[in-house]
């Protein structure tokens, strides 16, 4: 084409001009009018004053969210609402993606053992810990029990006791940076593992009724040398989920023990309305009482009165089992006729440790619970169920609750009424020996087919054979 004329090159120039002239116009108005540079001069003053951890244009967007916010909200709001929002504001929109992932993926899990599992993989996903430890409180034990990304076997902690303990009871949150520069910081399992504890962030974890329900601690921040503020906001939304999570496998919990009491009260009654000889009496009530309270172990004294002796057989090895009427904590339990529960058998100076010491078997709680005779309005205790080592959920040993003793009473009680018809704790007559002390007098006699002997002759049966003899 040919080229233009200069009148024409001079025209566009200044139509050009103009429009760039308007445009800045404009933009100044523009400008103007939203206070763009008091507000660019409020961004940068707010990023140098409060140099945050997170990116400049993380923090650009929560001051702007923030001064948005403060416009549009009303007076009605609170200072403990703006400051909930403020928090929340301050989190960067990647990190809020996760922990909704995190809270997520908590929430959907009810077996108690799978939601600690997941809560702390969910922490150490979330935060980036090296380590994670989750500490539920347990009220029948006044313990937290402890359930760390690292260990096998849980541990149990006092309230008050380190910083997980004075974390539980004041609700505080606690973010140390260095942990061996602070007093709180207790070493010993640093020393024993050989693990290092450089930071830890320690929060408490409350229901909605304002209850403590255990603590989460987050241990060594990766690729940071400490767990920053963003890592507390996320860690305490999260500990809201937790509290939730942790509700709902309780009552899992609870509904999975009480249906599984019910069965074994159904199976026990089934049971024990059979005709049963003398050792399957004892390993029917001795199996159901297990089942009831999970218990370690179980023993089933029968009173001998004849000879003020607890009697009885031993499940493993068929043996006799026989203990003077007034003798530990059993013995109490049958001559005073009341129910005996012991946290720790260790500071109760009726517990003798020799038995331990014999057998190497560590006794930790007991529960004795005797079984009364209520015939003709004479009551008089005539066994002893004796409970060993409460077994928790856990796999830990912990003590018999009130839950427990009230299922073992209403068990005695049905086994009471058993017994009080059965031969073997009949009233001695003057002269004769019990039905029981007979077979114990059998048993003396000939140890091996005592026992065989007394249950068929108890059916009216005439067998008198010993083993001895079908041998031979």
């Amino acid at each position: 084409p040919p080229p233009a004329s200069p009148m024409v090159v001079n025209m566009n120039r200044d139509s050009a001009v103009r429009v760039e002239e308007q445009e800045r116009t404009a933009v100044e108005a523009y400008c103007k009018k939203h206070n763009i540079e008091g507000l660019v001069q409020e961004l940068v003053e707010g990023l140098l004053r409060d140099r945050p951890e997170t990116k400049p244009k993380e923090h650009f967007a929560h001051l702007l969210r923030m001064q948005l916010l403060k416009e549009q909200v009303s007076e009605e709001v609170t200072e403990v609402e703006m400051a909930e929002a403020s928090k929340a504001s301050e989190v960067p929109g990647r990190l809020l993606i996760n922990l909704f992932e995190a809270t997520k993926n908590i929430i959907s899990e009810i077996v108690p053992k799978e939601t600690i599992n997941i809560i702390i993989r969910e922490t150490i996903k979330l935060l980036h810990a090296d380590r994670v430890s989750l500490f539920v409180y347990d009220k029948r034990i006044d313990m937290l029990v402890l359930n760390a990304s690292n260990l096998e076997h849980p541990i149990r902690v006092k309230p008050g006791q380190g910083i997980t303990g004075h974390v539980f009871q004041t609700h505080e949150i606690v973010n140390i940076l260095d942990c061996y520069k602070d007093d709180r910081f207790d070493q010993t399992f640093d020393k024993q593992t050989g693990y290092r504890t450089q930071n830890l962030l320690t929060m408490p974890i409350v229901d909605f009724e304002g209850e403590c329900m255990g603590v989460l601690q987050a241990i060594n921040k990766k690729e940071s040398s400490h767990f920053s503020h963003v890592d507390e906001i996320l860690m305490e939304n999260l500990t809201q989920h937790v509290s939730i999570a942790l509700r709902n496998a309780e009552v899992y919990r609870a509904a999975i023990v009480t249906s599984e009491r019910a069965s074994a009260l159904l199976h026990m009654i089934q049971s024990l309305s059979q005709d049963l000889g003398v050792q399957s009496m004892i390993l029917t009530i001795t199996m159901h009482a297990n089942e009831l309270v999970q218990a370690d172990r179980c023993t089933v004294f029968l009173v001998d009165e004849a000879k003020q002796q607890l009697w009885s057989i031993s499940t493993d090895s068929g043996k006799e089992i026989r203990i003077p009427k007034s003798a530990g904590i059993a013995g109490e339990c049958a001559t005073e006729g009341k129910l005996i529960a012991i946290p720790d058998a260790y500071q109760d100076p009726r517990f003798n440790q020799q038995v331990d010491v014999q057998t190497g078997y560590r006794t930790q709680s007991i529960l004795a619970v005797p079984v009364f005779r209520r015939a003709a309005g004479n009551q008089r205790t005539i066994a002893v169920i004796q409970m060993i080592n409460k077994c928790e959920f856990d796999g830990a040993v912990g003590k018999f609750d009130d839950e427990d003793i009230q299922v073992m009473e209403t068990f005695a009680t049905f086994v009471g009424s058993k017994l009080e018809v059965s031969a073997l704790v009949a009233e001695p007559k003057v002269g004769n020996a019990s039905e029981w002390g007979k077979a114990s007098d059998l048993d003396q006699a000939h140890p091996r087919s005592s026992l065989k002997v007394y249950e068929a002759s108890h059916r009216g049966m005439a067998i008198a054979e010993t083993e001895e003899d079908d041998e031979g």
